[in-house]
C-alpha cells in the first residue's frame, strides 16, 4: 500500500504522523546512552564493537532532534509560501510550547541542589548562574565565564535548550529566503557549521577568550556545539520540508512510495556506514563527552547527520508498513511526553546514583535495575509536567490568541496536534503543523 499523508482542510499542511516515533525514539536514545553510562555499560565495552555500536548509534542521536525541529518548523512557511505567520504568534507559540516545561524543570533543580544537593560541592547557586538559565543561556556563557553551571550541576542535557533558543530568534529573520533558495540555504548552513568547528577546535580564540582556569580541551568542545554547530541539522530539515511539499505536487503518492523504497537500501547503508565511522571515532576518547569528541570529525559529523534525514526522508515517504513502526497511538503518546521526558532524565539518573547507590559494574542486571528506575520515574515527571504545566501553559495561550483573531475566522486544528481522547485539538494558526506539533516537542 503507498502513503496517502492526509492535509489539515484549512491550512493544507501536509500531516507527517511518523515524526512522533522519530521524536519518541531519540529520546528513548539520549536517555538509554545516559543510562549506559551510569550503569557502567559504556566502561565495561569500551575498545570492543560493542561500544562502537553504542556511540554509532546513541553518540549523536541528538541531532534527530535539529532535524527534526527545522522540518516541523519550516513546513508551514513553505506550504504558506514563505510567509512565517507573523513574528508576534510565532514567537508566543514558541514561548508557550517551550518555557513553561523548561523553567519548572529548572525550578524543580533548583529546590533540589539548595534542600537535597547530591553532592556537598555543588553549593548556593549565584545570581547569575540562576539567571543564565532561567534566560536559556547556560551554553553560551560557558565561553566566557566561569562557575556557571548547566541545570545547576545536575542537569546537563539542559545545554540543548539555549541551541533551540537560538534557533527560534534565527528563523524568523532567514524563513523568506531561505524558502526562495532552500539548496542555496542548506549549502550556506554546512559552510557555516564546517567553518564554525575549524575555529572552535583550531583557531585558538576560545581557549583566549575563556574565563581563568579553564581546560583548554573543554572550552574547545563546549563551543563545538553551540548554536553554528548545528546549523547543517537543522538546514537539513528545512530543506527536506520544502523538498517533501514539492515532491507531493509532483509526484503521486504511488510514485514516491515506489521511490522512497528504492532509495530507502542506500540510506540505510549510508546511515550505518557514517554509525560506524562516529563510534570509531568515540572510540578515541571515554566517558561523557565522547559524544562532542566525535562530533569535532567534521566530515564525519556532516555525513551522519545527511544520512540521518536521507533514512528519515526515505520512510515519511514510503508506503505505510514502513511508517508504522513510528506512526501509532504508542509513539504518539511518547512524544507528546517526550520534553518532559528529556528535562528531568538526567536529574533522576544523578539521584538514583547517589541516595539508591545502583551498580555501575556494567552487568545485564544492573543495567536492567537502572532501566527500571530510570524511565518509569522520567516518565511519571513528564506525565505530571504536561497534564499539570505545559498544557495549562498552551490552552491559555491558545484562548488568548482566538479572541485577538477577526470574528467569522475559523480555528485551525494543528496538523501535528496529537488526536487522543483528552482533547488536546486546536492550534493557533499562524503556525500551523509546527505551533502544534510543538505541544509535545522540544523544538
Amino acid at each position: 500500500m503507498s502513503s496517502s499523508p492526509t492535509e489539515n482542510r484549512i491550512t493544507g499542511t501536509p500531516l507527517v504522523a511518523a515524526l512522533d516515533g522519530f521524536r519518541a525514539y531519540a529520546i528513548a536514545g539520549v536517555v538509554l546512552i545516559h543510562v549506559l553510562l551510569a550503569s557502567g555499560v559504556v566502561a565495561r565495552t569500551e575498545g570492543s564493537l560493542a561500544n562502537t555500536a553504542i556511540w554509532g548509534l546513541l553518540g549523536n542521536v541528538i541531532d534527530a532532534f535539529f532535524i527534526i525541529s527545522g522540518f516541523v518548523l519550516f513546513l508551514p512557511v513553505v506550504v504558506r509560501g514563505g510567509d512565517l505567520g507573523g513574528i508576534g504568534r510565532f514567537a508566543r507559540g514558541r514561548a508557550a510550547r517551550l518555557l513553561p516545561g523548561y523553567w519548572l524543570c529548572l525550578v524543580v533543580a533548583l529546590g533540589l541542589v539548595l534542600i537535597v544537593p547530591p553532592f556537598a560541592a555543588l553549593g548556593t547557586p549565584s545570581a547569575l548562574e540562576i539567571a543564565a538559565n532561567f534566560a536559556a543561556l547556560q551554553m553560551p556563557i560557558q565561553l566566557f565565564v566561569a562557575d556557571v553551571a548547566i541545570g545547576f550541576g545536575i542537569d546537563g542535557a539542559l545545554w540543548m535548550i539555549s541551541v533551540i533558543v537560538g534557533l527560534y530568534f534565527l528563523l524568523p529573520l532567514i524563513a523568506r529566503p531561505y524558502f526562495r533558495h532552500p539548496l542555496l540555504g542548506l549549502a550556506l548552513a554546512a559552510a557555516i557549521t564546517l567553518g564554525w568547528k575549524q575555529l572552535a577546535l583550531h583557531s585558538g580564540l576560545f581557549e583566549a577568550i575563556a574565563p581563568e582556569g579553564a581546560v583548554p580541551w573543554a572550552i574547545r568542545l563546549v563551543a563545538l556545539d553551540q548554536l553554528p554547530g548545528w546549523l547543517f541539522s537543522f538546514g537539513l530539515g528545512m530543506t527536506g520540508a520544502w523538498a517533501y511539499v514539492r515532491a507531493r505536487e509532483r509526484f503521486s503518492p504511488e510514485t514516491l512510495s515506489r521511490r522512497a523504497l528504492q532509495a530507502l537500501p542506500v540510506a540505510l547503508a549510508s546511515y550505518i556506514l557514517f554509525a560506524y565511522l562516529y563510534g570509531k571515532t568515540g572510540d578515541t576518547v571515554s566517558g561523557a563527552v565522547t559524544g562532542s569528541v566525535a562530533r569535532s570529525d567534521s566530515v564525519g559529523a556532516l555525513g551522519s547527520s545527511l544520512s540521518r534525514a536521507a533514512l528519515m526522508g526515505a520512510i515519511i515517504l514510503g508506503p505505510l508498513w514502513l511508517q508504522r513502526p513510528f506512526a501509532n497511538p504508542f509513539a504518539s503518546r511518547a512524544a507528546e511526553l517526550s520534553f518532559g521526558l528529556y528535562l528531568v532524565h538526567v536529574i533522576v539518573i544523578v539521584y538514583a546514583a547517589r541516595y539508591l547507590g545502583l551498580g555501575t559494574d556494567g552487568g545485564v542486571g544492573t543495567l536492567a535495575l537502572w532501566l527500571v528506575v530510570v524511565f518509569p520515574v522520567s516518565f511519571l515527571y513528564a506525565l505530571a509536567s504536561s497534564r499539570l504545566v505545559e498544557r495549562p501553559a498552551r490552552d491559555w495561550v491558545r484562548r488568548r490568541e482566538r479572541r485577538g483573531r477577526p470574528p467569522g475566522r475559523a480555528a485551525a486544528r494543528g496538523v501535528f496536534e496529537p488526536r487522543v481522547a483528552d482533547g488536546d485539538v486546536g492550534a493557533d494558526p499562524q503556525s500551523g503543523a509546527a505551533d502544534a506539533y510543538q505541544s509535545r516537542s522540544l523544538s
